[in-house]
């Protein structure tokens, strides 16, 4: 059995990818599958998330893994500007938000697809 990891795995469908701490990582699941992912990291961590989805084209395949539980494939829809704040106390970080939609099934998780002639 393997252990869950810290963090959380993007991967373009080029191969590329990066991992980030969840630590860093706020996950927002709104209608229509989609996904906010918020970034909020120190100054170090931010450029290699920036390039990474800034260079991603609009409905571009990618995946994401929360702990090596699995990837989940979806579709990049956009990203923020990078924001440069401090937290109560004084602590310098960044925010950057990215929008993910997940790819729908044929048929929803509860319910088997209808076998015709089986």
């Amino acid at each position: 059995m393997s252990e869950i990891s810290e963090n959380i795995t993007f991967k373009k469908d080029s191969g590329e990818k990066i991992e980030v701490l969840q630590k860093f990582v706020g996950l927002k699941a709104r209608q229509g599958r989609i996904l906010t992912i918020n970034f909020r990291t120190p100054q170090e961590n931010v450029e290699d998330i920036k390039n990474f989805f800034e260079g991603l084209q609009n409905s571009q395949p990618l995946t994401y893994d929360i702990g090596n539980t699995g990837e989940v494939q979806c579709y990049f829809k956009g990203v923020s500007p990078l924001l440069q704040q401090k937290d109560e106390a004084g602590f310098e970080y960044y925010f950057l938000s990215a929008t993910l939609q997940e790819l729908k099934n044929d048929y929803d998780d509860d319910e088997l697809p209808s076998c015709n002639g089986c």
